[in-house]
């Protein structure tokens, strides 16, 4: 409860201090939610909806009076369950108001998101431990700040947390393939990202059979892709029999995209210390970056879980669900670098998927040292509170007029 209560002051902080369109994406989201709320169809990406002019300007707070964020649609290529879940609020007021309730809808899924983070940690840690985890979640300001936008993001990571749970839960008694496969379907028409599930999700029916292997992955996979075909089926007819998922089309579209360009010291240099950094605090369109001294500190509470789960390793690196958890991180991690490969796309937020193993590894790492029972709640505690100040001290002032 108390997670909540914090999460909540946080995120109303976020929702309501955040400029309007000062998010990543936020005036395509809305495009796309409006559209499916005035017309109840599917848009489709077509060449100008990626306007990189317009988005600097808008980036910069130098819109003309001739710009219209409505002619900002390049996420029209992507699932649609979010939209269409967000539909009904678009139309429940005014337009005017309209990405203020569409925030607030992403905050309590961020909310459901602690919630159950909490019961996937009750599966693997003991109770005087698992209250820690939402706890440090709530901490992590770009989570925060995300889960308080207009994005798709917030129903990805709530169902890739239902998602690992379920899995948690196959690994320790039969559950039905169905059910998997439906979660994995919803988490398909949600955000491509979310098939990093797909693999994992086999990989616990073969290390925990309840009856023929095949039969059970074979339903499982059946039934995400009966979810998702009707998508598919409108992706295919929009974009053709050779591009289904609209990757190609997208890649046409935002032609003037940052591209990979090929492995340098300085592209890794970039890319580990830009992703470390959009991971816990660097907002807006990662232009208001947080001090040098926040991210030392985010580092050495890092560093401090991670000596903490190495030292103490032999306890739980041969149980699956722990097993479960690391692959997760690692599978979301290498599909990260896998992206980054094509687009230059260096935002920690991608790796949320994965949020709720992070910070079940974490307070894991932080217990192992001699402060119980207050050696989880210490670091997890002092999130929150870097969180409030990152909030009120580098993201109000980051978009104070100049």
């Amino acid at each position: 409860m108390g997670a909540l209560v914090a999460y909540a002051i946080l995120a109303y902080g976020y929702a309501t201090l955040t400029p309007p369109w000062q998010n990543p994406d936020e005036p395509a989201h809305f495009s796309y939610v409006a559209f499916v709320a005035t017309t109840g169809g599917l848009p489709v990406l077509q060449q100008g909806d990626w306007d990189s002019d317009l988005l600097q300007r808008l980036k910069t707070g130098t819109l003309q009076p001739r710009d219209s964020v409505s002619q900002i649609r390049y996420e029209s290529w992507q699932p649609p369950l979010f939209y269409m879940l967000a539909a009904p609020v678009f139309r429940l007021g005014p337009a005017d108001s309209a990405l203020y309730r569409l925030r607030g809808l992403d905050a309590v899924l961020g909310a459901a998101t602690l919630v159950v983070a909490y019961v996937v940690a009750l599966n693997v840690l003991p109770r005087s431990l698992a209250f820690a985890v939402p706890l440090a979640i709530a901490g992590v300001p770009m989570f925060t700040a995300i889960s308080a936008s207009l994005s798709a993001d917030p129903l990805a990571n709530l169902l890739a947390a239902v998602i690992l749970l379920a899995l948690i839960v196959r690994l320790r008694r039969p559950l039905e393939p169905v059910g998997l496969g439906a979660l994995l379907g919803l988490g398909l028409l949600t955000k491509l990202e979310l098939a990093i599930f797909v693999p994992l999700a086999v990989g616990v029916i073969a290390v925990r059979p309840s009856r023929s292997f095949y039969r059970e992955a074979a339903i499982m996979l059946v039934t995400a892709a009966a979810l998702t075909t009707p998508w598919l089926i409108h992706q295919v007819t929009s974009y053709g029999w050779t591009d289904p998922l609209a990757i190609a089309r997208h890649s046409q579209v935002v032609k003037d995209q940052e591209r990979f360009s090929g492995l340098s010291i300085t592209w890794l240099a970039q890319f580990a210390t830009i992703t470390f950094h959009s991971f816990w605090a660097q907002f807006g369109w990662m232009a208001v970056v947080a001090p040098d001294r926040l991210y030392w500190i985010w580092g050495a509470i890092t560093l401090l879980g991670v000596v903490g789960l190495i030292a103490q390793s032999r306890r739980w690196i041969a149980d699956h669900a722990w097993q479960l958890l690391v692959a997760t991180v690692v599978v979301a991690f290498v599909a990260y670098v896998g992206y980054n490969l094509s687009f230059v796309q260096f935002q920690g937020r991608y790796l949320f998927t994965a949020m709720v193993p992070i910070g079940i590894l974490l307070v894991r790492g932080w217990s192992a040292f001699p402060l119980r029972p207050w050696s989880a709640l210490v670091p997890a505690a002092a999130l929150l509170a870097l969180n409030a100040y990152a909030l009120v001290r580098v993201l109000v002032p980051g978009f104070a007029p100049a």
